[in-house]
C-alpha cells in the first residue's frame, strides 16, 4: 500500500469514526429530548383534569374513572390502579391499539414511575388511594429518529465523499517532495549520478528533506568528480618517476652500467624519485583524512608558541631570504589541532620560499584574529584555481600543486576562513582567519 493510499484510509477512516459517532451521540440527545418532551406533554394533559375534578370532589374514587377517560387521545392511553397494583379501570388509545399490560408490566411502571415500556413512554400519577398511569406511543419518537439517521447517513456520505476528493488533492500536493525524491532515487541506483535536485522554499518536513537531499547528492557529485581528479592527477604525478624507475631498473638488469660511480648516481636518482612518489602520497592521504570528516582534535593552542616552532622549523630560510617571525607582546590561545595547523603554516612558508626571490622577504605574525604569512614573491595570477588539486601556476618550479589545497581542506576542517590577497610581481598574503579565540 502506497504512502498516499495510507494517508488517505486514515484520514477517511478517522473521518467515519467521528461522523459515525456524532451522529450516534445526535440520535441518543435527540431521543432523550423527544422522550422528555413525551413525559411533559403527558404530563401538561392531566394536569388541568386534575385540578377540574379535585375541584367537584374531595374523593378521588368518584372522579378516577372520569379522569382517565378525558386524558385518552391518539397518543395517550390511560390505566387505574389500586394500592396493591390492581387493575381498576383501563382506557385505550382512540384508535382501539391495548397496551396488554400484564401484572409485571404494572408493578414495574408502579415502581418506575416515569420511563421506557417496550413500544411506550409512561408516566405515574398518585390521585389519592389510586395510581393513574399514562402511556404514550413512541411511533413519532422512532419515526423521526429514522428520519435523522437516515439525513446524517446521507450527509455524512455526501460530506466524506467531498472530503476524500480534496484529501487526494490534499495529500498528492503534499507528498509531492516525496515522489519526486523517489524518482531522483531510482535514476541514483541506476547510477545516474549527475541529477540535478531543485531546491525546495518549503519549510515543512518534506521541504527540509528535499534540500537535505538535494545537498547529499551534491556532495556526492563533488567526492565523484574529485575521486576523477585524484585518479587522473595521482596517475600524472606518478607517470614520470615510475617511469624513470622502471626503465632505470631495466637497464641495470641488462648490465648497462658498467662503470660503478654512473651507478652509485643512478641508484641516488632512483632513491630521488622513490621519495617523491612516498611525499605524493604522503600528502594524498594527508588531504583523504581531512575531507573525510573525520572530527579534529581540538584543544587551546598558543599562537607564540606555534610561531617559534616555525621559527624554528624553517631556520634555514634566514640564509637566502629576509625571513621573520614577528611574535605578540600578549600571547593568545586558539581552538585547533596543532599538528594540521602547523602543516597549514608550514605549507605557506614553503610557497612563500619557493615563490620568492632570493633576498625577498617572508613574514609570518598574528593580527585580528588571522595567522598570516606573507613574502614579496612573484605572486599568482589566479587566486581561485590556486587552492585546487594539482593546479600549479609555476610550471617551472618542481611540486605537486596541493600545497595550498591542503591549506583549504585544514582552514574548511577547522571552519577558519582562507583568504588570499596577491598581485603578480609584488607578493602574496595568505591569511587563516581564526574563531574561537581564547585570551
Amino acid at each position: 500500500m502506497s504512502v498516499k493510499l495510507k494517508f488517505l484510509v486514515f484520514f477517511v477512516g478517522a473521518y467515519l469514526v467521528s461522523m459515525i459517532s456524532i451522529t450516534l451521540f445526535t440520535i441518543a440527545t435527540v431521543r432523550e429530548l423527544l422522550l422528555n418532551y413525551t413525559y411533559d406533554y403527558m404530563d401538561y394533559q392531566i394536569k388541568p383534569a386534575i385540578e377540574f375534578y379535585k375541584n367537584l370532589h374531595t374523593n378521588p374514587s368518584k372522579y378516577i374513572n372520569l379522569l382517565a377517560s378525558d386524558v385518552v387521545s391518539r397518543e395517550i392511553a390511560s390505566v387505574v390502579v389500586d394500592k396493591k397494583g390492581r387493575i381498576l379501570h383501563k382506557e385505550p388509545f382512540i384508535d382501539g391499539e391495548d397496551p396488554n399490560l400484564t401484572q409485571d408490566d404494572i408493578m414495574f411502571l408502579l415502581r418506575s414511575k416515569k420511563g421506557l415500556l417496550d413500544d411506550y413512554a409512561f408516566i405515574v400519577k398518585d390521585i389519592g388511594d389510586y395510581k393513574l398511569i399514562l402511556l404514550g406511543k413512541m411511533e413519532k419518537i422512532e419515526a423521526i429518529q429514522k428520519r435523522l439517521l437516515v439525513f446524517m447517513t446521507s450527509f455524512s456520505l455526501l460530506i466524506s465523499l467531498i472530503i476524500t476528493l480534496l484529501l487526494m488533492i490534499f495529500i498528492k500536493r503534499m507528498l509531492k517532495p516525496l515522489g519526486y525524491l523517489t524518482e531522483i532515487s531510482r535514476e541514483v541506483y541506476k547510477g545516474n549520478i549527475n541529477v540535478h535536485i531543485e531546491k525546495s522554499s518549503s519549510t515543512d518536513e518534506f521541504g527540509v528533506l528535499q534540500n537535505a537531499y538535494r545537498d547529499m547528492i551534491e556532495k556526492l557529485q563533488r567526492t565523484f568528480d574529485w575521486q576523477k581528479e585524484f585518479i587522473a592527477g595521482m596517475a600524472h604525478e606518478l607517470k614520470t618517476p615510475l617511469t624513470y624507475i622502471k626503465g632505470q631498473l631495466e637497464l641495470i638488469s641488462m648490465g648497462i652500467y658498467k662503470d660503478v660511480n654512473k651507478l652509485k648516481e643512478v641508484v641516488k636518482n632512483m632513491f630521488i624519485q622513490a621519495n617523491k612518489m612516498e611525499r605524493l602520497m604522503n600528502h594524498l592521504i594527508l588531504l583523504m583524512r581531512l575531507e573525510s570528516g573525520i572530527p579534529l582534535r581540538l584543544f587551546p593552542v598558543s599562537v607564540n608558541e606555534l610561531l617559534a616552532e616555525i621559527d624554528e622549523e624553517y631556520e634555514f630560510i634566514k640564509q637566502t631570504h629576509n625571513f621573520k617571525v614577528e611574535y605578540l607582546d600578549e600571547d593568545v590561545e586558539i581552538l585547533a589541532d596543532k599538528d594540521y595547523l602547523k602543516i597549514a603554516i608550514g605549507n605557506l612558508v614553503e610557497n612563500s620560499y619557493k615563490y620568492t626571490q632570493e633576498g625577498g622577504y617572508i613574514k609570518v605574525f598574528y593580527k585580528d584574529a588571522c595567522l598570516v604569512v606573507e613574502d614579496n614573491g612573484r605572486g599568482i595570477k589566479n587566486t581561485e584555481k590556486v587552492i585546487e588539486r594539482f593546479y600549479r601556476e609555476a610550471q617551472d618550479k618542481e611540486g605537486f600543486g596541493l600545497g595550498l589545497a591542503i591549506v583549504k581542506a585544514i582552514a574548511d576542517a577547522h571552519h577558519f576562513q582562507l583568504i588570499i590577497e596577491s598581485r603578480l610581481g609584488k607578493g602574496t598574503k595568505v591569511l587563516l582567519c581564526t574563531r574561537g579565540v581564547i585570551i
